[in-house]
């Protein structure tokens, strides 16, 4: 592979920048952080949020998953996952339905309004990604994206630390 040659940013010529752009971590803080907010503004007019498209997109791929199946895939908290999915039928975009094999399992299904929502939710989100990689070419956005797949795995089989984000001590 031919390594990249890429003209400093002006921001890194600041000193007291420089030794945060030398550091891969930061510029993941850094990019995270802006993706996210671009992600969320393009969801928010059809009043998503990150973690809606999430569950939108696992129930579309796992049609009658229960609530405690999704939870346990995706991590989220039991109580997250009835909220998520009272609004979901509030608004019409998901449903409850008994399961035939167990009446006291709920099935989760999303509705024709909700396939449609997804659809809409995607487009959003190619349009956010678009705006994020405006600088690489294709081949450079498929590198870059099997490099993230890779760190993704390796995070996925690893425990973090578990760390306190509040006040300096």
């Amino acid at each position: 592979m031919t390594p990249v040659k890429t003209q400093e940013p002006p921001e890194t010529r600041d000193p007291a920048v420089r030794g945060l752009h030398d550091r891969t971590g930061f510029l993941f803080g850094k990019i995270g952080w802006r993706a996210t907010r671009l992600f969320a503004a393009a969801l928010e007019p059809m009043g998503l949020r990150p973690k809606h498209y999430g569950v939108l997109n696992f129930l579309d791929a796992h049609p009658g998953v229960s609530q405690q199946e999704l939870g346990a895939k995706m991590g989220i908290d039991p109580s997250s996952v009835v909220a998520i999915i009272d609004d979901f039928e509030r608004v019409g975009v998901a449903e409850r339905r008994r399961d035939p094999a167990d009446r006291r399992r709920y099935a989760v299904h999303l509705t024709k309004k909700g396939k449609t929502l997804l659809q809409r939710a995607r487009e959003a989100a190619r349009a956010a990604e678009e705006a994020l990689l405006a600088e690489l070419d294709a081949a450079e956005r498929r590198e870059l994206h099997g490099y993230l797949v890779r760190i993704s795995r390796t995070i996925d089989r690893t425990r973090g630390p578990d760390i306190n984000c509040g006040p300096l001590r």
